[in-house]
This record gives structure tokens, C-alpha cells and sequence, in this order.
């Protein structure tokens, strides 16, 4: 017995199409994410040198010190940016997840439905192979 395609089976290649592409993007942001932390990692150990740089040089400058204040200060401010960015990136990877999360769900009740209705074509098949089957039987029990 062969089951024709039903109009499930469209949307669940849609479906497919869709979980495929959020899960791709997850993984370039899940990547961003990554990158933009590594820059606040790389960020944090040099204001991490610069303070204890400032520290260790007891006998400078004026000019020197408000240039080393100056440097810390721009420092900061790209940290606190670049938390910022690792924090939208945190946040649009959590977006994607869920988005991901639903497309899954929703491909999975597709799934269900389409294999209820094969199911059902299937047990239908059977009726009315058993009512063919019984109405022979009728027949060739009326002829003897």
C-alpha cells in the first residue's frame, strides 16, 4: 500500500527549512558571542596591566599621570561598551534559542499530526480491505 503525500508533509519541510536556519544562526551568533567576549577578556588584562603599571612607578610625571588617567579612563569606557555588546549578544543568543525552541515544537506537532493521519489512512486501508474480504465471504458462502 503506498501513502500519498499529504499536505503535512509541505509544512513539514518548511518546518525543517526553518529549524535548520535558526539553528545556523544561533551558532554564527553563539560565535559573535564568543569573539565580542574574548575582546572584553583582552580588554580587562590590559586595564589590568595599565593599573598596576600605574601602581608600580611611584616617581612620575604630571604630564605622565594624567596620560596614564587619561588611558585608563578610554579603557574603561571600551570595556563598559564592550560589555554592552556581550550583553546584547547574550541576549539576542537567548532570543534565537527560544525561537529555535519553538520551531522544534511546532515541527514536532507536524510530525505527530502527519503520522496520526498515516494511522488513520492506514486502519482505513484496512476496513475496506476487510469489508471486501467479508463481502466475498458473503458471496461465495450465498453460492454454495
Amino acid at each position: 500500500m503506498q501513502i500519498t503525500e499529504s499536505r503535512l508533509h509541505v509544512v513539514l519541510k518548511v518546518k525543517e527549512h526553518q529549524e535548520q536556519k535558526a539553528h545556523r544562526e544561533l551558532l554564527q551568533i553563539r560565535s559573535a558571542r564568543e569573539n565580542e567576549t574574548a575582546v572584553l577578556d583582552r580588554l580587562n588584562e590590559k586595564e589590568e596591566t595599565a593599573v598596576s603599571d600605574a601602581i608600580r612607578t611611584l616617581k612620575v610625571r604630571a604630564a605622565e599621570m594624567q596620560t596614564s588617567r587619561a588611558f585608563l579612563q578610554s579603557l574603561s569606557r571600551h570595556i563598559q561598551q564592550q560589555k554592552k555588546k556581550v550583553d546584547e549578544m547574550r541576549d539576542l543568543e537567548n532570543k534565537k534559542r527560544q525561537e529555535l525552541l519553538e520551531t522544534s515544537q511546532s515541527k514536532q506537532m507536524i510530525q505527530q499530526l502527519q503520522e496520526k493521519k498515516e494511522a488513520e489512512a492506514v486502519r482505513e486501508h484496512e476496513r475496506k480491505e476487510q469489508r471486501l474480504i467479508d463481502i466475498l465471504t458473503q458471496r461465495l458462502q450465498t453460492e454454495l
